[in-house]
């Protein structure tokens, strides 16, 4: 129990409070920085991740074995640029729908700067959400899970860390968490796939958050739509993954992740 639960609850609580402190202190001489303390928890992480890894899990070089030391090949690989286009065609398809259906319409761009956000919110999300879940804890449960009972485990713990829609009742808020945790099913299927490369699974994660951000950037709600088919409404705009819609697919892509996966096992 020491080894399995207490000793990396303590590395997660050791690593916030640094970050968390650090960000405080930061914040006091640069305004700036104030409620950004997610950055220095992430820096935080990133440092003690090599060393947890050699310790914890015997791999040597973590950031070899995951592809950051061939960064330039990882982003050029057709398997990283093949996830990247399967986010898009997912978010540009679930837009014709809505905007031929009638319920989202096109709006004027004003602020450009929004597209450098957009960026930045990508690739932080898509490289700190895949090292903290698909590397970190992934790794911590498969040393007393197999490979099964890790994927199924670690999709629950994805999907209930995310936040609650307190807006939407209970039925809606069960659609969102079944929709997270069929993406974190996928991105699971995707790290066994090509492990120990984590780089698809950050082009995926990544494309989606991305995409979806531009597609909330450029379109607008036109009128009420069948929320329970297309998704909830996160902010001005519609979660993707919390509809019928987006879990047909997701379900699609984890079919055929395991089909994939069968194959490579044989």
């Amino acid at each position: 129990m020491v080894e399995h639960i207490i000793l990396p609850l303590s590395f997660v609580g050791i690593i916030y409070a640094a970050g968390y402190i650090t960000s405080l202190l930061i914040a006091y001489f640069l305004p700036f920085f104030k409620a950004k303390e997610y950055i220095f928890i992430f820096i935080f992480f990133i440092f003690s991740l090599k060393s947890w890894s050699k310790k914890r899990w015997d791999i040597e070089d973590l950031w070899r074995d995951l592809g950051f030391l061939k960064f330039r090949d990882n982003i050029f690989n057709p398997i990283f640029r093949k996830e990247l286009y399967k986010s898009f065609f997912i978010i540009f398809f679930w837009c014709l729908i809505l905007i031929f259906g009638g319920f989202l319409r096109i709006k004027t761009l004003n602020n450009y700067q929004i597209i450098f956000d957009i960026l930045f919110t990508a690739i932080f999300v898509g490289i700190a959400e895949e090292l903290l879940f698909r590397v970190w804890l992934f790794e911590e449960l498969n040393l007393f899970l197999s490979k099964k009972n890790n994927i199924i485990f670690q999709s629950i713990i994805f999907s209930l860390v995310h936040p609650y829609n307190f807006d939407e009742n209970l039925f809606f808020n069960t659609l969102i968490k079944i929709g997270l945790f069929l993406l974190g099913t996928y991105l699971n299927l995707l790290r066994l796939n090509y492990y120990p490369r984590i780089f698809p699974a950050i082009a995926f994660h990544g494309g989606i958050v991305g995409f979806m951000f531009l597609a909330k950037s450029l379109l607008e709600i036109k009128k009420n739509y069948p929320i329970f088919i297309y998704g909830t409404q996160y902010e001005t705009f519609i979660n993707p993954i919390s509809g019928l819609l987006g879990i047909f697919i997701l379900l699609i892509l984890n079919f055929f992740e395991i089909k994939a996966l069968r194959i490579r096992s044989l």
